[in-house]
């Protein structure tokens, strides 16, 4: 399977793929309807491998002080899990290649649990490793392929199923490996991510921008640049941007987790200064862990009462914190709303509900 897999733990943690949400104008939608907070967050459940079935982990978002899920969905033996996302009637969309090493899209009911097979499932040419569905429906797949790693996001329409045919299909230049994915309202598009090969002197992280119009090889028409990685992009309904941002790029030794929302305006182009910078919570690193794989951070997301959630994670190993926070409009507060249990496992990929 070719596209981003950046190793971030030594043990069972890997950056796979990653799932979407975007607001549109008043607050920001697309998990439930407008004005409507957050119930649950999907989350990657550990893969014992050997062939043994992927979980998706549902928990509550309310207390950090819960570690247990309200419920779990598996797929089917032999599936390798990609994307998470989710859309205004609370389907869940899920990035699969399946036993024989197809690319597809499964969608679930809402509610979903145990072996309930999808409603409908959409077979897609590259590997579903972004997904995100837009205030209208259309959905949005990200990929990035080929040797020169080449980003390829494809749009499809709210009814997609089988051998579906894009609406419009846009191909980044090389050297450009797919971390998230969105797309306002007027079907901007916004891909974050990182170089594939570090060729000396280059943004560790970006967020490209493509036109409402934007196919085939279309150039960005601007480009957010970062000296550090990044790992999830969201926009408000004023064209704000909000990426969530890793506090340093390796130093090789145990060391506090050190991760930001970072916010920038509507036409912030290259190296940018932020206009708001949410910091989280330092947590320590396990004791007995150590290495530059010992922190990071995951994506972020708005619900549709414009709160902003984002994960932080420390450890490795088997031995980790993951805190999924919650940050109210207006503010700058980051409160803990769920703790992934770590025998379960986790991933930075989760979706809200």
């Amino acid at each position: 399977m070719e596209g981003p897999w950046r190793i971030r733990f030594a043990s069972s943690v890997v950056l796979a793929g990653c799932m979407c949400f975007v607001g549109c104008s008043g607050p920001p939608s697309g998990s439930g309807g407008a004005g409507t907070p957050a119930a649950v967050a999907y989350v990657w459940g550990f893969n014992a491998g050997n062939g043994a079935p992927q979980t998706i982990l549902k928990y509550a978002v309310g207390s950090a002080e819960s570690s247990d899920p309200v419920s779990t969905l598996q797929l089917p033996s032999q599936y390798t899990g990609l994307g998470l996302t989710t859309d205004s009637s609370n389907q869940l969309y899920v990035g699969v290649t399946n036993a024989a090493s197809d690319s597809q899209v499964l969608v679930y009911a809402g509610g979903t649990s145990g072996t309930t097979a999808p409603t409908r499932v959409i077979d897609v040419v590259n590997a579903p490793q972004c997904l995100f569905v837009d205030v209208a429906g259309k959905l949005y797949v990200g990929s990035s392929y080929g040797a020169l790693q080449n980003t390829v996001i494809s749009v499809y329409t709210p009814d997609a199923a089988g051998q579906a045919v894009p609406l419009r299909t846009v191909q980044s230049p090389t050297n450009r490996q797919i971390v998230d994915i969105v797309a306002d309202s007027s079907g901007t598009i916004y891909v974050a991510g990182s170089p594939q090969y570090d060729s000396g002197n280059i943004p560790y992280g970006f967020v490209d921008v493509y036109s409402a119009d934007a196919a085939d090889s279309a150039e960005p028409v601007r480009s957010i640049s970062f000296s550090v990685f990044i790992d999830g992009v969201a926009v408000d309904g004023d064209g704000n941007v909000f990426v969530s941002v890793e506090g340093s790029l390796s130093t090789g030794v145990s060391q506090a987790a050190s991760v930001a929302v970072e916010e920038f305006a509507p036409d912030a182009n290259g190296y940018a200064t932020a206009v708001r910078i949410i910091k989280l919570p330092e947590q320590a690193v396990p004791t007995g862990e150590s290495g530059s794989g010992g922190v990071g951070g995951g994506l972020v997301r708005f619900d549709g009462a414009g709160n902003i959630f984002t994960p932080e994670i420390t450890g490795m190993e088997g031995s980790f914190n993951y805190v999924l926070y919650k940050i109210a409009p207006a503010t700058s507060n980051p409160a803990p709303v769920a703790q992934i249990n770590p025998e379960l496992g986790y991933d930075f990929i989760f979706a809200l509900n």
